[in-house]
């Protein structure tokens, strides 16, 4: 008897999951459009008549006598979980250089294949294809392989695009006034042509904040400004040197500019030395010829009345009585006239000094004094103006 109830036991269990299974397989199938709706209705309740022709009371009864430990059963159906699409992003297909340097592009695949360009943070570029570790690109002018863990794209390029792009505006006058303010009536502070590219740091109501260069912002309108987005791409060696080159001549000029400002301002700064005559000072045919040779090394490509005051530095000295008691004394004191020793003085007083450099060594003996008590100079290039009492400057010589 007892193996009979659990037969039927057995027989209702493998029923009921069986009826269980085939509702879930035939859900699945009509969603997925192999089945119609009233097919599968059609076989849902035929399976559902077969269970029914069991007579109630026996499960009922047999249900009874069975163990009352039960068992949790979850059946989760894939058809009921929404499926997560990620969105297509700009970036499909393309990648950004995530770096804090630089990032070498390699003909090959291989870290002993040429350089053939580089890249910098934020630079952006298209995927050709993966090989191993490595990923074709191609970025600007350059075509070649990066390695893969330093390039991101996809949704993950994203926020790198944020933090590297930059709005480029494009002149789209003849010209364009940059002015200090967003306004018609302010100052002019700088004058752009037609196709001159700037970066754009703000937009106002009518009005493009830009960055001209890198210490020079102004506004213009917006009218005349074509702004797009803009993310840098991979360069070429070549273009490396080139960047490199205009980078140095830029800072060159600037150096050139800024020392021609400080020259300007050191000029208006200046003291005015009047010429007066002073008592002759006495000096040996050797001394005097000597003399004449220090002025031909110092300043001898100088205009006279700088010949002259060089002359004049050495004679103060000598007053001074601190350098020595004779002007070859004064030449050759330790540290204050290094030159004296090399080829250009040799050579002067083997072949004798320039003319005008005689001319003004012999004037200075006479008393004719243009620099007053001065006893140093150097060349404006190397000026410290702040550290000096009072100064004058002639030619390229600040006299101090």
């Amino acid at each position: 008897m007892r193996h009979m109830k659990n037969r039927r036991n057995q027989i209702i269990g493998r029923m009921i999951l069986g009826v269980v299974t085939l509702g879930v397989l035939l859900t699945a199938l009509c969603m997925s459009g192999r089945f119609t709706r009233k097919r599968t209705k059609e076989l849902y309740i035929s399976a559902h008549s077969e269970m029914a022709s069991v007579s109630t009371s026996i499960v009922y009864e047999d249900i009874a006598q069975t163990s009352t430990e039960s068992v949790d059963v979850n059946l989760v159906s894939s058809a009921d979980e929404e499926s997560t699409v990620l969105e297509p992003s700009p970036f499909d297909g393309r990648f950004i250089a995530n770096i804090t340097d630089t990032l070498n592009v390699r003909a090959e695949a291989s870290t002993d294949s040429e350089i053939v360009g580089k890249m910098y943070p934020g630079c952006v570029g298209e995927i050709v294809g993966v090989q191993g570790d490595w990923t074709q690109i191609t970025s600007g002018n350059v075509s070649g392989y990066v390695k893969t863990e330093f390039i991101v794209s996809g949704q993950d390029a994203e926020a790198l695009a944020e933090e590297y792009g930059k709005y480029v505006g494009t002149v789209t006058a003849d010209t364009l006034k940059v002015r200090r303010e967003a306004s018609t009536d302010s100052e002019a502070i700088a004058l752009l042509e037609k196709e001159d590219e700037v970066f754009v740091t703000e937009t106002l109501d009518g009005w493009y904040g830009v960055l001209v260069n890198e210490n020079w912002e102004g506004y213009v309108s917006a009218e005349f400004l074509s702004v797009e987005y803009h993310l840098d791409t991979a360069v070429t060696i070549e273009e490396e040197q080139a960047r490199i080159a205009a980078a140095q001549q830029a800072e060159e000029e600037a150096r050139q500019a800024e020392a021609q400002a400080q020259q300007a301002q050191a000029a208006s700064n200046a003291e005015t030395v009047e010429t007066t005559q002073q008592e002759p000072t006495a000096a040996s045919y050797d001394d005097a010829y000597l003399l004449a040779c220090l002025v031909s090394m110092e300043a001898g490509y100088e205009p006279y009345e700088g010949q002259l005051a060089v002359a004049n530095v050495v004679l103060n000295r000598l007053r001074s009585g601190y350098y020595g008691s004779t002007i070859y004394d004064v030449i050759y004191a330790k540290g204050q006239f290094p030159s004296v020793n090399g080829s250009v003085m040799t050579g002067y007083l083997t072949n004798g000094p320039l003319p005008q450099a005689q001319q003004a060594a012999n004037e200075a003996l006479s008393g004719v004094n243009n620099i007053g008590g001065y006893m140093g100079f150097i060349n404006v290039k190397y000026a410290n103006y702040a550290s000096y009492s009072s100064y004058t400057i002639i030619g390229n010589h600040c006299f101090h």
